[in-house]
């Protein structure tokens, strides 16, 4: 009976392995040793190709996963890219047709506006048409209650020289004196009616002068409103410029989260621009209000002063023609100086959609640009990993050689300690004890080398720690 050098008891001899704990036992001559050294070299060139055949495929696969996911992150620009450049034509058709009716609103305002004034002229005309017949009308009566006094008086007199044939002188006494007092109530009258028309004329004047300053300080005003609304338009435009440069900024450096922030910036800038209009519709009606407030003052201080009018008499009315003229006048030139405004704000906006539009096109040729810039460095990334893989691939075979070389290397040594061995086997029965024990650690390291072949075939473990341990086991194994 064999003696087991694992668990150290004794088992059969009839068969290879110990009937306890299954450990492969040797026996015969020194050819089966032989032949069980050669199998263990075998198995472990087996293992070694199989272990070189797992480590390529597993560097194609690798390839295969890298260019597909490439090719993933190339359409997924692709798209973003598509993605963007609809978006932009989408926002541009909307800047445009926001123009448009901007402009379509504008140009109705304006014709209201023209409107209204023509509608004030008109109201004016005839205003001043009334005050005219009723200054006349006026008039006509003053000088009828003015001859009904005058004839009054005559009848007056004539009674009086009736009965100035009693007392004559005193009669003539009297004429003369109530001729005196006449006179100097005519020349009172006169005095006063002469101080009245020059207070009217100064009050006209003052009047006209009021209206004119008035007049001015509205168009100022409109300017300084057509301003301010240019000004809120050029910044909202500045701000709507940078969120969109800030946004595409922000999609490139993050192309998973583009799309979410391509709708937000737009969001933002739709926002933006709805504000924008809001106040610059806030803006004009408040102007309109106010214009119509000043209008309706003025159609208050001219009611008024068409009432002190009224007491005006013929050289008033040539005051008020040469007035007429001069208010059609003014109302011509108002009218001229608001058409052109009117056309200098389309003017204004007609440059605007144009430098908009040019802005535009300068944001998609540098978009553009960087697309191209993004693909090379993609290229250029890729064929970067594709040199990287073929330079691993041959420093992975170089040593896979390297690991045969050593192996047939170390598997020659062993050969030829095997045949020293059995020379010296012959001498002394020391070393053929040693030899059976040195034996006995190649059987269970060629036992180690099964096991871990049948790990790596099960997949239990990687190519790497396959090689790792074969190379341990290599090492431990008695030269």
């Amino acid at each position: 009976m064999a003696r087991c050098p694992n668990c150290g008891q004794k088992t059969t001899g009839s068969a290879d392995y110990c009937q306890y704990c299954h450990h492969p036992i040797l026996k015969g001559g020194r050819a089966r040793q032989r032949r069980a050294q050669l199998l263990a070299r075998r198995q472990a060139e087996e293992a070694e190709k199989l272990a070189k055949k797992e480590q390529e495929r597993e560097a194609r696969e690798k390839a295969k996963r890298e260019a597909e996911e490439a090719r993933k992150t190339q359409e997924a620009e692709k798209l973003a890219k598509k993605k963007a450049e609809e978006e932009e034509k989408r926002a541009k058709a909307e800047a445009e047709r926001e123009a448009r009716e901007k402009a379509k609103r504008e140009a109705e305002e304006a014709r209201k506006i023209e409107e209204e004034q023509k509608m004030a002229v008109k109201e004016a005309a005839e205003t001043e048409k009334r005050a005219k017949a009723e200054a006349e009308r006026e008039a006509k009566e003053q000088a009828k209650r003015e001859a009904e006094e005058a004839r009054k008086i005559e009848e007056e007199q004539k009674m009086a020289v009736k009965e100035a044939a009693e007392a004559e002188r005193e009669a003539r006494e009297k004429a003369r004196r109530e001729a005196e007092e006449s006179r100097k109530a005519q020349e009172t009258e006169r005095l006063a009616k002469k101080q009245v028309e020059e207070e009217e004329k100064q009050a006209k004047v003052e009047a006209e002068r009021e209206a004119k300053e008035k007049a001015r300080r509205e168009a100022e005003e409109a300017r300084k409103t057509q301003e301010a609304e240019r000004l809120a338009k050029k910044k909202a435009e500045e701000e709507e410029k940078q969120a969109k440069a800030k946004a595409e900024r922000e999609a490139r450096e993050k192309t998973k989260q583009e799309a979410e922030e391509a709708r937000k910036a737009q969001e933002t800038e739709r926002l933006a621009k709805k504000k924008a209009e809001e106040e610059e519709k806030q803006a004009k009606v408040e102007a309109e209000r106010e214009a119509k407030e000043k209008a309706r003052h003025e159609a208050e201080e001219a009611r008024k002063t068409q009432e002190v009018e009224k007491l005006a008499k013929k050289k008033a009315e040539e005051e008020e023609k040469r007035a007429k003229a001069e208010a059609e006048r003014e109302a011509r030139e108002q009218v001229s100086l608001e058409a052109e405004l009117a056309r200098k704000a389309k003017e204004i906006e007609r440059l605007t959609i144009l430098e908009a539009e040019r802005e535009a096109r300068e944001q998609a040729k540098r978009e553009a640009e960087e697309a191209r810039k993004t693909q090379e460095a993609e290229k250029l990334a890729k064929k970067q990993a594709e040199e990287e893989e073929r330079q691993a691939k041959a420093e992975a075979e170089r040593e896979a050689k390297e690991q045969a070389k050593r192996g047939a290397e170390e598997a020659r040594k062993i050969e030829g300690e095997q045949k020293m061995a059995v020379k010296e086997a012959a001498e002394t029965g020391k070393r053929a004890k040693k030899e059976t024990e040195k034996e006995s650690r190649i059987i269970a390291s060629l036992k180690q080398i099964e096991n871990v072949c049948e790990e790596l075939k099960a997949g239990k473990v990687s190519t790497k720690e396959a090689l790792d341990k074969l190379k341990d086991i290599s090492d431990k194994m008695p030269e």
